[in-house]
């Protein structure tokens, strides 16, 4: 007897859990022995720190208005498994990819793959089942050796470079850099998230010259003008308006990069087709609004010191003169003191929560960066959100990690708040 969903998803999870390893070796192999799935179909491969998730939202958004059948594997998930898994922007059935594990336990197990190895691989077997055109893959966690990097791709995009994952990807941002830029293959387009310092755009123009990679460098200087909306943010590119419905200047380089990258890919696409693509392109709690007993909540998984910074100016400008009170659960991984200070900057009020996982920071550790008025310890995600609810600030954010948001979002849907 095959094993239930439940126990599947369980014994993915029991995988060794680390998102990198130092070789591609193993990966490339299962995935060989599994008849290279990953090869079926025509790929962009994304890096970076923040705007990943976005950038392909972007891309699989605009394939999909031009007419592609389009895969999009990304990760982590909020609330169900399935989100790391789509097909022409619809998350795939629990049969789908519970039929393709079954087809594929031999190889995880035989070559000790790790969840993310695991999860790639499936992904690429029901892209290949369901007669993919193109596939967009976010990578886990730097890109040299990220399980994605097995790929092909048509082209490669590298979203904004910030400090994160040290442990694992360095200490310095040319460290972090270089990881990311692992991604660049021979003759392959990359396009990049531009605003970098001198010694950066040199790191990045001396791996594309050794792969003969061509170029390009988007920056957010390239659309003009930048106008906030109820909807979301409106801009122009070479004179051609958008729509977007992710909030936050921040998203205006990772759509530019999408179109970018679009325009590189050799598909014809022409510009009706690009702005239906950017405005129907949707990803949760990236500065996702919704209204809740008369207030306005707010969810975002902002959870590095960059990512951070840009949601605090995105809160501050959209509701500039409203009170804010904050719901933060932060990984013990990241740079919480930093993001503590930004929080404490914009908020009345701030709810430290922790997540269930091991990795989560205690709440009372972050309570002690703030001063005593200002904060409230709720050590469960829930009971904190209901204890935001019954405030009276006027804006609530619910930010810090995907799994805060992600255990947020449960309970307002168990409350009867959201579908």
């Amino acid at each position: 007897m095959n094993p239930s969903p439940e126990k599947i998803r369980q014994s993915l999870f029991a995988l060794r859990t680390k998102g990198i390893k130092y070789d591609l070796e193993r990966i490339a192999a299962a995935a060989d022995r599994a008849g290279n799935p990953h090869s079926a179909y025509q790929s962009i491969h994304v890096a970076g720190t923040n705007g990943k998730g976005s950038t392909c939202a972007y891309l699989e958004s605009v394939l999909r208005a031009a007419g592609v059948t389009t895969g999009l594997f990304t990760s982590p998930h909020l609330v169900a498994f399935e989100e790391r898994f789509r097909v022409n922007g619809e998350m795939v059935a629990e049969k789908e990819w519970v039929d393709v594990y079954h087809t594929q336990r031999s190889v995880i197990e035989s070559f000790n793959l790790t969840f993310f190895e695991a999860t790639m691989l499936i992904a690429s077997e029901i892209f290949r089942r369901r007669g993919v055109g193109w596939a967009v893959f976010e990578t886990g966690m730097g890109g040299r050796l990220d399980a994605t990097n097995i790929l092909r791709p048509r082209l490669c995009v590298i979203t904004r470079l910030a400090m994160d994952h040290r442990e694992y990807l360095g200490d310095s941002l040319a460290a972090i850099a270089l990881e990311k830029l692992g991604i660049v293959k021979q003759r392959t387009p990359l396009v990049i998230a531009g605003q970098l310092d001198p010694g950066l755009l040199r790191l990045v123009e001396e791996r594309c010259r050794q792969e003969k990679a061509p170029c390009t460098v988007v920056a957010q200087t390239g659309a003009s003008p930048v106008e906030s909306t109820p909807q979301g943010t409106a801009f122009s590119c070479d004179g051609i308006p958008y729509t977007t419905m992710l909030a936050g200047r921040f998203q205006i380089v990772n759509a530019l990069c999408a179109i970018e990258a679009i325009r590189q890919s050799g598909l014809a696409v022409d510009g009706s087709t690009m702005q239906k693509g950017i405005a129907g392109a949707f990803l949760p709690a990236r500065f996702q609004r919704l209204a809740v007993r008369g207030r306005t909540l707010v969810l975002d998984v902002a959870h590095n010191p960059d990512a951070t910074a840009a949601l605090c100016e995105t809160l501050q400008g959209r509701f500039s003169g409203r009170s804010i009170c904050l719901v933060v659960g932060i990984m013990a991984d990241k740079e919480y003191p930093s993001m503590i200070a930004l929080y404490a900057a914009i908020a009345r009020h701030i709810i430290l929560t922790r997540p269930k996982t091991d990795r989560a920071a205690l709440a009372e550790t972050l309570a002690a960066r703030l001063p005593e008025k200002q904060r409230t310890v709720c050590p469960d995600v829930g009971e904190a959100v209901e204890t935001a609810l019954h405030r009276t600030e006027e804006v609530v954010c619910i930010t810090g990690s995907f799994y805060t948001v992600g255990e947020a979002m449960v309970k307002l849907k168990s409350m009867g708040l959201t579908e």
